[in-house]
């Protein structure tokens, strides 16, 4: 073989080229399903499952994960439960209720400061450091958002958060008082979107109406509620209209009676405690255009299996389970009870944190906020 000369093999190896046999498969993009049959069966399971495994599957999972059409679809399909605090700490615990027992598992949250509210599935709270720095968050998809600096020359009276969900978009509403006077006044924001809070025009409403914006506020279907027990009447909030609505309270508390509010699915409840007969009356407001409260459960605490001790002195606290469900505090610290209002059963239960700085009803969901 002289200089140069490249051996025959060679010169075959060159020209050679790798051709797919034809005989094989192609793959394909197409679905196996109908997008409407795999969006009914994801719809079903869990909002962890979801976030953390389903939407990495494909490209068309991820989108109808993403969706919020299917968002608002699983939130109505997601089971409440409790989110408890511990006090000093401030980690939390999630307590999901069975028939006759509580579930705990952690949640894996770092939350700087107690919590001032939630709404499917999301937190308010403000900084560690700083109190003037408020921020929503949604403890399972890990993403926060801070609220826009708060520039009215008032005092800070509360904070809710509400989805309006047309859109699925998160607001805050933020009630204050004003310095040179003590008219009350209210302000709201889109999370994640708005970068100024915008004033709500609550001219319409009657004095005692505003008064009642430094009671105690709810969140539950849309709407923002202001109540208490001392005053005669209820304030509403559509945060997607921005209209406000007032109107009577179902009962008024006596000498023999006293008033709870508390937040039952996408409702607000009032709790009418009956000391004497030892008789819970449960009023329900589902839509406050309406203005109409109707009576759902009338709880008898020697009728609940097992039976509540007299010198127990129950207040209620939160529904869970979807509403089936009512925790109560008991007289002593950190003791509760789960009343079943649809089978009559009960079970006590201790906080599942050693010191409880606060339960809010939660459940976990893939509500989001703009990016």
């Amino acid at each position: 073989m002289t200089a140069g000369e490249v051996p025959n093999e060679r010169v075959g190896r060159a020209k050679c080229k790798l051709v797919y046999c034809s005989n094989k498969k192609k793959r394909t993009n197409t679905p196996s399903l109908p997008e409407e049959i795999i969006f009914y069966i994801l719809v079903w399971l869990p909002a962890d499952i979801l976030d953390n495994s389903m939407r990495y599957v494909c490209r068309q999972w991820y989108k109808i994960i993403r969706d919020p059409l299917f968002v608002k679809e699983h939130l109505l399909r997601s089971t409440t439960g409790l989110l408890i605090q511990e006090h000093y700490s401030c980690a939390a615990q999630f307590g999901k209720f069975g028939e006759m027992n509580t579930t705990v598992t952690k949640v894996n949250f770092n939350f700087p400061n107690e919590l001032l509210a939630t709404c499917d599935g999301l937190v308010l709270f403000m900084d560690g450091y700083d109190d003037k720095e408020v921020y929503a968050a949604n403890p399972l998809t890990k993403q926060r958002v801070a609220a826009p600096p708060f520039c009215f020359p008032s005092f800070r009276f509360g904070l809710t958060l509400a989805c309006a969900y047309s859109t699925m978009e998160c607001k805050l509403v933020c009630t204050y008082r004003s310095k040179k006077s003590k008219v009350y006044h209210c302000a709201m924001v889109t999370m994640g979107k708005d970068y100024a809070w915008k004033p709500l025009d609550c001219q319409k409403l009657s004095d005692p109406c505003r008064q009642i914006f430094r009671g105690h506020t709810f969140s539950a279907g849309g709407f923002i509620y202001w109540a208490h027990d001392s005053f005669p009447c209820v304030v509403a909030l559509d945060v997607e209209s921005e209209v406000f609505y007032e109107f009577p309270t179902p009962a008024v508390e006596t000498e023999d009676s006293s008033i709870y509010y508390v937040r039952k699915g996408k409702s607000l409840s009032c709790v009418v405690v009956n000391h004497y007969k030892r008789t819970w009356d449960v009023w329900v407001l589902s839509d406050p255009r309406s203005h109409g409260w109707r009576k759902l459960h009338e709880i008898d605490l020697d009728a609940q299996k097992p039976g509540i001790r007299r010198m127990c002195i129950l207040w209620p606290i939160a529904w869970v389970s979807n509403g089936d469900v009512l925790v109560s505090g008991i007289g002593c610290k950190s003791r509760y009870i789960a009343m079943n209002v649809k089978t009559g059963k009960s079970f006590t239960f201790n906080s599942m944190e050693h010191d409880c700085g606060g339960m809010h009803e939660f459940a976990y969901s893939l509500v989001s906020f703009p990016v």
